[in-house]
């Protein structure tokens, strides 16, 4: 019995020796495409650093980052806590048929505050204008009896539209969302809705009901931002297109640049890491869309990652569509308002972006008072 144990105690050893000879001269890498983000670095040694404890921090880091085939040691780890019961790692819940649901993001009292004066004062400047508000809940918000959680999301919605005229709510995308949770409306491993959640929106919103699509599937195979968060690995999801029969037509820019594009779908994207960035080749901080709509209506959108998929379905509503993202937009809202002679203004969020992004209030509060 002894022998069997000094035999494992030995391979045990031996294994944990060779993981370390590797780590130790394993090149450092510099970037993880699984991730999509930068890694550590090994930090400098000096006297300042190790007395106020950030070498330690920042190594701790390096080695995490530049452990020996990561992804794989993560996933192994992911598997496990699933397999012993776990509910959650890090923020992210396992629903139904390996769903993963992302927690949802609870607004503090003081960006309530913030953001519902900004609204305000923005809602009283343009009164003029038509506004309307579209708050796209998240997944936990449609599916948070899988994973036996209260419906906060909905519960902020409710609260928070109180604040406001609800004629500027002219569609509950709770309703609408909920009313189809058994179709293919949320991506399984990434934190985005389908182009088919977007759709049944686009319909209840412009009465859109008989149009007629074609349906195109332009990557059955990918895996999304919440599964690469965890390392987990199970199911694989399908970005579908869905392109109106008839459609208008249109050219449209990015960023104030002089090329000119005729297709909102960026090709290159179909395979890349994050496949929902075929829609415009993903966030830009300014996009004018020309269409041949014989509605002269002009449309601002400002909006996160989420209108992007929305915007397909209303390009024959408006003659032209701004479409503004705050987190890269640095201009002054008031002159493209003007200048552009924009007649109707959608803001158009999901709930977690909306409820914890800043950037909306910061341009807010550049508008200029009357």
């Amino acid at each position: 019995m002894k022998k069997n144990n000094y035999f494992i105690g030995y391979i045990a050893l031996i294994f944990l020796l060779t993981i370390f000879f590797i780590n130790l001269f394993s090149p450092s890498l510099t970037f993880s495409t699984e991730e999509n983000r930068n890694l550590a670095s090994k930090p400098k040694l000096n006297l300042d650093s190790v007395l106020d404890g950030s070498y330690s921090s920042s190594y701790n880091k390096y080695l995490e980052d530049q452990f020996f085939n990561r992804t794989m040691w993560k996933s192994l780890k992911t598997n496990f806590e699933k397999n012993i019961g776990l509910k959650k790692i890090d923020n992210i819940y396992f629903g139904k048929d390996t769903r993963l649901i992302e927690e949802t993001s609870i607004p503090s009292a003081k960006f309530l505050k913030r953001r519902i004066n900004n609204l305000e004062k923005f809602l009283d400047y343009y009164k003029d204008l038509n506004i309307e508000f579209i708050l796209v809940p998240n997944k936990i918000g449609i599916y948070n009896d899988e994973i036996g959680v209260k419906n906060r999301q909905r519960e902020i919605y409710d609260n928070f539209i109180k604040n406001f005229d609800q004629k500027l709510f002219k569609v509950n995308c709770f309703d609408i969302l909920s009313s189809h949770k058994n179709e293919y409306i949320y991506f399984n491993t990434d934190h985005h809705y389908t182009s088919l959640g977007a759709k049944y929106i686009s319909e209840s919103l412009y009465d859109k009901k008989d149009i007629s699509y074609d349906k195109y599937i332009v990557n059955d195979s990918f895996y999304g931002t919440s599964a690469k968060k965890i390392a987990y690995y199970n199911k694989k999801d399908t970005l579908e297109l869905y392109v109106p029969k008839e459609e208008v037509s249109y050219y449209l820019t990015y960023n104030n640049e002089e090329k000119e594009y005729t297709s909102i779908y960026d090709k290159s994207k179909q395979y890349s890491y994050n496949p929902y960035e075929i829609f415009f080749g993903g966030n830009k901080s300014i996009i004018d869309i020309r269409t041949t709509s014989p509605n002269e209506e002009k449309l601002l959108i400002l909006k996160d990652s989420y209108a992007n998929s929305f915007i397909p379905y209303i390009l024959s509503n408006y003659r032209e569509i701004i479409v503004v993202d705050p987190r890269y937009y640095y201009d002054d809202l008031n002159a493209l308002i003007e200048d552009k002679q924009i007649t109707n203004i959608m803001f158009y969020y999901s709930m977690n972006t909306f409820f914890e992004d800043t950037s909306l209030d910061d341009m807010l509060e550049n508008i200029k008072e009357k």
